[in-house]
């Protein structure tokens, strides 16, 4: 079986406004929708337009997808939201790196800036192209290297500086690493569902709404099963009855 990818407790450096607002809360007692509820993380998840995302701009639904490019059960889970962005039109789904710190993050981060570059360069059909290419060598070989990501923006044409990029994979941490540790995740297959008005809404609207906040935990995916395609049936099937359910 190939390793999966373990809750990682990774210290976390939040700003001080975010500070103060969960100065009273233990992240063993507060919801991973209050975090979100935040006006500044609300904002990092819906209007990071770097960030790469398929789907209408203009949209009244989104699935935030934290991923890993180095994870197998990822793999899996990637070939499931291609199905979910094609049965969902409606709706935006938005993509953020989370690499595990299980492997060497190195290669995954090089990935995912690599990933980004096909966004600003082709926008979500470029980036779809190369999320499937990048997933499909993970999958056939058990691993990935710098050597198939190089491959796959090549053979593409992303158009990248391969030495500026790995060296600030090797020593940079992904701000939309820092986003899921700052929620609460401690790893990748986490998935946020959720109207994309709260982006709109202030902070004391906000609180009022976190009901409408529909969270997958990377600790819940983790647990479902041992199964990588099963976990990632499920939780296409959990996201897609909440979506179901939203007006």
């Amino acid at each position: 079986m190939l390793s999966s990818c373990a809750n990682q407790q990774v210290e976390t450096k939040p700003t001080t406004s975010v500070d103060d607002v969960l100065s009273t809360k233990s992240e063993d007692t507060r919801s991973y929708a209050e975090v979100i509820a935040i006006p500044m993380v609300m904002s990092s998840l819906l209007d990071d337009k770097s960030t790469p995302r398929v789907g209408p701009k203009n949209a009244k639904k989104a699935v935030v997808v934290f991923f890993d490019y180095a994870c197998g059960k990822c793999a899996q889970i990637s070939k499931e939201m291609n199905k979910l962005i094609k049965e969902n039109p409606d709706t935006e789904f938005i993509f953020k790196a989370y690499p595990s710190l299980k492997r060497d993050a190195k290669v995954a981060n090089y990935a995912t800036l690599v990933a980004n570059e096909a966004y600003l360069q082709g926008g979500s059909e470029l980036f779809l192209a190369y999320n499937k290419a990048v997933f499909s060598q993970r999958e056939n070989s058990g691993r990935l290297t710098n050597e198939d990501v190089e491959h796959a923006a090549k053979r593409l044409g992303i158009k990248v500086d391969d030495n500026s990029l790995k060296q600030k994979a090797a020593t940079e941490e992904l701000e939309t690493r820092k986003l899921g540790k700052l929620i609460g995740f401690h790893g990748p297959h986490a998935f946020i569902v959720l109207p994309t008005d709260l982006a709109n809404m202030s902070a004391e609207q906000l609180e009022s709404n976190t009901d409408k906040i529909y969270v997958i935990s990377d600790k819940q995916t983790n647990s479902i099963t041992d199964d990588y395609q099963e976990a990632a049936k499920w939780s296409a099937s959990k996201i897609q009855t909440q979506l179901k359910s939203m007006k």
